[in-house]
């Protein structure tokens, strides 16, 4: 009897250590915060869109530019130069953010090599390799293909930052992509304006 009490004694045991920790695995699996749905996803960008000041600076600049253009207006000189002085003011207010952004990183290369370099390829490699593809299936060619090419592989816009620091996506690889594509973009756009001048 005292060993059969014995046995049942252990059995209880690991009974109550099973349901203690099939207890501590739910509440585990009920913190563990659950990856949002693509809708979710959509709706919270659609959001974004919606609060971003230059979603409705472009919606009324496009709708200024058809009514001009159909019944030709001309814009005040007072509020046409004070687009200008925005437009150009926006891209150096653009490029302080990028460098206080930069300064405040541990590292020059923010990203790592590994990123910055297949951000490079990326850019100067895949971007004009998939323009020549599509311009050539639609019929594109002569100095029309080379142009194409040759502006597929510019450097990477500013604008791609501010947005990416806006919404938090990965501000550093995309500093680095413009800082360093605005660096070798020059002989390697000298590089393939060689190499189309010579293919016919």
């Amino acid at each position: 009897m005292a060993g059969g009490s014995g046995e049942n004694g252990g059995v209880w045991v690991v009974c109550e250590a099973a349901t203690e920790e099939g207890k501590d695995v739910e509440e585990e699996e009920e913190l563990r915060p659950s990856r949002p749905t693509f809708w979710m996803l959509m709706k919270i960008v659609w959001i974004k869109l919606a609060l971003n000041p230059n979603t409705y600076a472009s919606v009324l600049g496009v709708s200024w530019a058809f009514i001009a253009n159909r019944w030709h207006f001309q814009m005040p000189v007072i509020m046409d130069n004070s687009v200008l002085i925005m437009a150009k003011s926006g891209t150096g207010m653009a490029m302080f953010s990028m460098g206080l952004f930069m300064a405040q990183q541990k590292k020059i290369i923010a990203c790592g090599p590994g990123l910055t370099a297949i951000g490079m390829a990326l850019r100067f490699v895949a971007g004009p390799a998939a323009m020549a593809v599509g311009s050539i299936a639609v019929g594109l060619h002569g100095d029309v293909l080379r142009v194409a090419i040759i502006q597929a592989a510019v450097p990477q816009s500013i604008t791609s930052f501010i947005f990416a620091k806006e919404y938090g996506l990965h501000a550093d690889v995309l500093s680095t992509a413009v800082i360093f594509g605005m660096l070798a973009s020059l002989p390697i756009l000298v590089v393939y304006y060689i190499l189309l001048e010579f293919m016919h």
